[in-house]
């Protein structure tokens, strides 16, 4: 009964990280946030943007794999990934919302930090 319960909690365990690749050294981390979230912004008076909720898409420019992982409330995630270099952006159902790709170096041995800046469409 002792390993069953040990396989399902490594089960478990694994399944919380999203698609990623690697061994959990290397890969990339940050927040998504949403903005703009009034239409005039006005000095005093700031609207800043919001954590956002959705997936965060990796995609590895030279081999394209595609890896993913759900923000949490915060709008945070952490992807574990092999070195190498990717374009990363968020998953929408709709448009907007969008975040315009931009790419990544992950680096042997360390977590590349990010911000997904996702346009909201309110102008």
């Amino acid at each position: 009964m002792k390993r069953f319960a040990l396989v399902l909690a490594a089960a478990a365990v694994a399944s919380c990280g999203g698609n990623g690749a690697g061994d959990g050294t290397s890969g990339i981390r940050g927040q998504a946030l949403a903005g703009p979230q009034c239409p005039v912004e006005i000095q005093g008076s700031p609207c800043p943007p919001v954590p956002y909720e959705g997936t965060v898409v990796a995609t590895g420019v030279e081999s394209g794999a595609e890896h993913t992982i759900d923000t949490d409330a915060d709008g945070r995630f952490e992807l574990p990934l092999e070195p190498g270099t990717y374009e990363v952006s968020i998953v929408s159902d709709t448009s907007p919302p969008f975040a315009k790709p931009q790419t990544v170096t992950v680096e042997a041995g360390s977590f590349a930090e990010i911000t997904v800046s996702v346009d909201t469409g309110i102008r």
